[in-house]
């Protein structure tokens, strides 16, 4: 099976996340959306470690690298 997301660029990509990030704003509020985006994250984040991927820390590692 291809992934149809790798033929998308990265930015069409973060663009359209902005675009919802900033929709869900409109219409929820702020604490609806940072609820709603906390929560999605937590999806990916055990979707992720289901597929045995990475574990946690090495997430937190690769968004927090060291100086």
């Amino acid at each position: 099976m291809t992934n149809s997301f790798s033929k998308i660029p990265r930015r069409w990509l973060g663009a359209l996340a902005g675009l919802i990030a900033a929709l869900m704003l409109i219409f929820l509020g702020f604490w609806k959306s940072a609820f709603v985006g906390l929560c999605v994250g937590l999806g990916y984040l055990v979707g992720q470690s289901l597929d045995g991927d990475q574990t946690f820390t090495e997430f937190l590692g690769r968004l927090f690298p060291s100086r």
